[in-house]
């Protein structure tokens, strides 16, 4: 399996993760959990497992000062601030209009990536990433339009998110291993929740056994699992071509919703998910299009 298929598979895979698992964390809620509860317990479960993985995969445990950093830096500032602000924002606005707003993030991320570190996007890319964040819109809750400091929180959450995906890719942590950076992800994120929730005390310590297995799900499947797969569909695609392939996310939320909780498909939502997927073919085509020519060009270059 070449590179780029291998990194798309990862970042498709990781996104469907996340997409799915919002259906548990619903069913948690109405079982006493909430927000701050949720973001606690889906990143320390996963520690004492992902410990017990790099035991036995005998994976190092030491890490740098410059490591640590960039752990806390992309892990808490970055990643754990964006769940914060996006549950933050529910409070605001509806759920659909401020989920919308944060799947503007592969825009950010393309953004970042060319303004900070002169990435070329190219045409394609540009075209798919476009198409991506106009897909979106059709998710878009009109009913809870209003609001203006859930737009700010849901917007800040989408810049907070691309600034996550590009530190994974332009940090010292694309080179360290997945399970590591989850394990120590997980761990700080937790206690940061845990620092910030004291003055609130939202947090629920005491939640019935099934919604405590339903969160050690939602836990397994994005701290662990959808992170380390996003970790390396990113290594082999780079932070903004991930970032359109984790549009995937949307749309298996909506997918999910129908099925599971019996939403209706409205034509907005099969549309939004149709362009989202139109913009994520452009992209494959344009690198599958892109890897021929190099490889054409590299058979041109051995036989001069």
């Amino acid at each position: 399996m070449n590179r780029m298929l291998r990194g798309m598979i990862f970042t498709i895979v990781s996104a469907l993760l996340f997409g799915v698992t919002p259906i548990l964390a619903s069913m948690t809620f109405d079982m006493g959990s909430n927000a701050n509860t949720l973001t606690f317990y889906r990143n320390l479960m996963v520690v004492p497992v992902l410990l017990c993985v790099m035991l036995a995969k005998k994976i190092p445990f030491r890490i740098t000062l410059k490591e640590l950093g960039f752990l806390l830096l992309v892990g808490v500032v970055f990643r754990a601030s964006t769940t914060y602000m996006l549950y933050e924002s529910y409070n605001y606005v509806g759920v659909g209009t401020a989920t919308t707003l944060h799947f503007l993030y592969p825009v950010v991320t393309a953004l970042i990536c060319r303004v900070i570190f002169k990435e070329r996007l190219g045409r394609w890319k540009l075209l798919a990433l476009l198409a991506a964040a106009f897909g979106v819109f059709f998710f878009l809750d009109r009913d809870g339009a209003a609001g203006m400091p859930g737009i700010l929180l849901a917007l800040a959450s989408a810049v907070t998110y691309g600034c996550y995906l590009t530190g994974m890719d332009k940090s010292p942590l694309r080179s360290m291993n997945p399970n590591k950076v989850a394990c120590y992800m997980g761990f700080t994120n937790a206690m940061a929740i845990l620092l910030v929730d004291i003055p609130v005390g939202k947090i629920n310590f005491f939640l019935p056994p099934l919604a405590m297995g339903y969160t050690f799900i939602v836990a397994i499947c994005t701290s662990f699992l959808a992170v380390a797969l996003l970790q390396k569909g990113i290594q082999d695609l780079g932070a903004s071509t991930a970032a359109v392939f984790c549009m995937f996310e949307p749309v298996s939320s909506v997918l999910s919703g129908c099925l599971f909780l019996n939403e209706a498909m409205t034509w907005e939502k099969l549309a939004g998910c149709v362009v989202i997927l139109g913009g994520v073919t452009m992209m494959v085509v344009a690198d599958l299009r892109n890897q021929r020519r190099t490889q054409a060009l590299g058979e041109v270059e051995k036989r001069k």
